[in-house]
């Protein structure tokens, strides 16, 4: 894997009237990366699942980062042999995968929510401060989605992709929960 280039100068982040406002680093982007994993009940396969109920053991996973000259970063998830005709919330988090989905830690965000009290701060639980990647299956299992953030990480990277049981909510008292982890695979972002 290729080294990541380290910002230079620190991405500046405002908090103005309720929002978050970004602005895109001034230094070379990452290179691309792709990572595919199978999800198993034991990580075997690059990828875990927590409940094969709703997450099927055998579901394959693939996400896709890429780092625009524009200081951007586009994240694309692509599932097969998910749940049928459902929809799912994911979003990139802190840490790696391991057996337990607690272990990949909270969402990852640009700029880190300073209140941990408040975690559902639409201020910092926001799609453009975090990596949603909320997903609808066919009748097949299969779905595609993908993000845009005006941002790319520095030094702080997210390290894994975590499948949710609903798709992100952006209410009141609720912004950025997703229900239970139903599955992650761990992605060099």
């Amino acid at each position: 894997m290729p080294a990541r280039a380290s910002l230079s100068i620190a991405a500046i982040a405002v908090v103005a009237c309720g929002s978050v406002a970004f602005t895109a680093p001034a230094v070379a982007s990452p290179a691309p990366s792709r990572t595919v994993g199978t999800a198993t009940t034991d990580g075997s396969g690059g990828a875990w699942t927590y409940n094969s109920d709703q997450f099927p053991a055998g579901a394959r996973l693939a996400v896709t980062a890429v780092y625009p000259e524009n200081g951007s970063t586009i994240v694309s998830l692509h599932l097969t042999g998910g749940g049928a005709s459902r929809e799912y919330g994911a979003h990139a988090h802190k840490a790696a995968c391991t057996g337990m989905g607690a272990d990949a830690l909270g969402h990852f965000q640009f700029v880190p929510n300073p209140n941990p009290l408040n975690p559902t701060d639409p201020d910092f639980a926001n799609s453009s401060n975090e990596i949603w990647l909320d997903i609808h299956t066919n009748a097949a299992g299969n779905g595609r989605a993908q993000a845009v953030v005006p941002w790319q990480a520095g030094a702080s990277r997210p390290m894994s992709v975590v499948i949710h049981e609903a798709h992100t909510s952006t209410e009141p008292g609720a912004a950025g929960t997703a229900g239970a982890r139903l599955g992650c695979m761990t992605v060099p972002f």
